[in-house]
């Protein structure tokens, strides 16, 4: 492994990461009951995390070609900590919103720059530890949820955890700037891995389109899967949220497991092979109401939005690589929040036996796309 600094400082901010992401929902309480906010305001503030996305990611990857993108995780790392700063002031219902916009949307931005940096890591297993620092993210976010969640409507411990997560992201900002480049630059001007000549705007395209539809079918299982279970299947609250844990389980552990073949395999061809495995199990899942079988349907999907925000630079020039990135995870997104505005009102029109299915299809056409990507992604690392 190369730039072996710079690959621990990404992995303790990933932990970083997962657990201010989780922040929003564990907290809600104090965000009600404790704050006087309702529910409608505490929606507004995950609109706003959507749109702090979006804005940060168009910025971002301006910023990132243009500074280089170990200085620009540096100060987006200081962003952060200020972002975190500011929700200690979360009793104004303006200064909550704004610090969920800045830490959601920075925190996407700097996933993205880490997946950028992940061929700076090693010639021959980026993707393998790329995919082990999302894990890493993912032990963030449920740790914090097991640990803060009997603290919810506790002002101190809101505020403890915002000042501690604030203290630990300085120096790790202070040690990315002070590394030094082991092997080869991690800037865009040198990156190892080359780019295309010109932008392939339509492969890009295509990309953004298949991550846009991989997002609308994970994220729709994580926020319905439980209404599903508990008014159309029937079962129990405990039995559906149980398989909401085996599906988020089944991404976690595949990060970890999937991971050290993706290198081997390919990109491309592992994307394709895990989006048509995804399709089918989750078609069966839903069919014969069997929810449990959502673990082996996280455990497909694991390896995919990580890698496939890995494709794009491939088809830009390394100096537009960044921005080219992170345009196309931003209309990803966007295609994701509007089918979550038209799905809700899909299921109350046409109820959730008629409109989960939706999600097996956007995997499947997903995995269709991916046909597309594969003959042109195939580049010399």
């Amino acid at each position: 492994m190369k730039n072996k600094g710079l690959y621990a400082v990404s992995a303790s901010l990933m932990v970083i990461l997962g657990a201010s992401d989780a922040l929003r929902g564990i907290f809600t309480p104090l965000f009600t009951s404790v704050f006087g906010f309702s529910m409608s305001q505490v929606g507004f503030i995950v609109s706003a995390s959507y749109l702090g996305n979006l804005i940060c990611l168009l910025f971002g990857g301006m910023i990132l070609d243009r500074i280089g993108r170990k200085k620009a995780m540096a100060l987006f790392i200081i962003a952060l900590a200020l972002s975190e700063i500011l929700l200690l002031f979360g009793n104004n219902y303006v200064l909550l919103v704004l610090g969920f916009f800045l830490a959601l949307g920075i925190s996407t931005l700097l996933n993205t720059t880490l997946n950028l940096l992940s061929d700076s890591f090693s010639a021959t297993k980026s993707l393998m530890l790329l995919n082990a620092l999302f894990f890493l993210q993912g032990i963030g976010t449920s740790g914090s949820q097991l640990i803060l969640s009997r603290y919810s409507s506790s002002v101190g411990v809101w505020n403890g955890t915002l000042i501690a997560m604030a203290i630990l992201l300085v120096p790790l900002a202070l040690i990315t700037m002070k590394l030094k480049d082991e092997g080869k630059a991690v800037s865009a001007e040198t990156e190892e891995i080359k780019g295309a000549e010109k932008t392939e705007y339509g492969m890009i395209i295509l990309i953004a389109l298949t991550l846009g539809l991989y997002l609308i079918a994970e994220h729709g299982i994580t926020n319905y899967i439980i209404m599903y279970g508990t008014e159309y299947i029937g079962i129990s609250a405990a039995a559906a949220g149980l398989a909401l844990s085996l599906y988020s389980a089944g991404i976690m552990i595949g990060r970890l497991v999937l991971g050290t073949i993706v290198d081997k395999v390919g990109a491309e061809k592992m994307l394709f092979i895990s989006l048509v495995g995804a399709t089918i199990i989750a078609t069966a899942a839903f069919s014969l109401s069997v929810l449990p079988l959502l673990f082996l349907v996280g455990l497909a999907i694991s390896i995919v939005y990580p890698t496939t925000v890995s494709l794009v630079r491939k088809h830009a020039p390394a100096t537009l690589g960044a921005r080219a990135t992170t345009v196309a995870v931003s209309a990803a997104s966007i295609l994701d929040v509007i089918f979550n505005a038209v799905f809700g009102k899909a299921i109350d029109s046409f109820g959730y036996g008629s409109s989960m299915p939706v999600l097996c299809v956007a995997l499947g056409i997903s995995a269709i796309l991916m046909i597309f990507i594969i003959p042109k992604g195939r580049r010399q690392r």
